[in-house]
């Protein structure tokens, strides 16, 4: 039983260091592969859901629907297989939109901590600059940060594959003792 555990562990750790290391070298490649992916699955359902109109021998409005829904889903499955980019740079953005909105609402707070002159304020100030400035970086460069995000994933995979290894050794001594 502990073998299958150990070659199930080991093949496991091989496989999370080396997309760790794919994650780390070619970032701008796997955010891009991740957009040709969700692009393509658009289009699949988009396309399924045109077939599905085309199939359907009595047309109610709902089946009307289908196929605008479908034409839609397809078009922009397409957009994000042409502009990869555009799709991973939202998410950042939308982030980055939320963290500035909350960091304002941190320095208002701070701000109102020191009117009712609470020794403690500072912290919320700092804290709330610090979330300010990683919204702002978000939304101003938020491919970057898709890049950055894509090798810090990287890096946890390849620390999570070495402790992998680094248990199964240490239950392996255990074992043969």
């Amino acid at each position: 039983m502990f073998d299958k555990i150990k070659s199930t562990l080991t093949v496991t750790s091989l496989l999370y260091f080396l997309m760790g290391v794919i994650m780390l070298m070619f970032p701008a490649i796997v955010s891009d592969f991740v957009c040709y992916f969700v692009g393509l699955l658009f289009m699949f359902f988009g396309v399924a859901a045109i077939i599905m109109y085309f199939k359907t021998e009595i047309k109610t409005p709902y089946i009307s629907t289908l196929l605008i829904l479908g034409i839609f889903i397809c078009s922009f499955g397409i957009y994000i297989c042409l502009n990869p980019r555009f799709f991973a740079s939202f998410i950042p953005l939308v982030v980055g939109i939320f963290m500035l909105a909350d960091a304002i609402s941190k320095l208002s707070i701070a701000f109102d901590m020191k009117k009712l002159e609470y020794t403690n304020w500072w912290h919320m100030f700092i804290t709330s600059f610090i979330i300010l400035v990683c919204g702002l970086l978000l939304v101003f460069n938020p491919f970057k940060a898709v890049t950055v995000s894509i090798m810090a994933i990287g890096a946890i995979l390849i620390v999570d594959s070495i402790t992998n290894i680094f248990t199964i050794y240490s239950y392996s001594k255990i074992i043969i003792k």
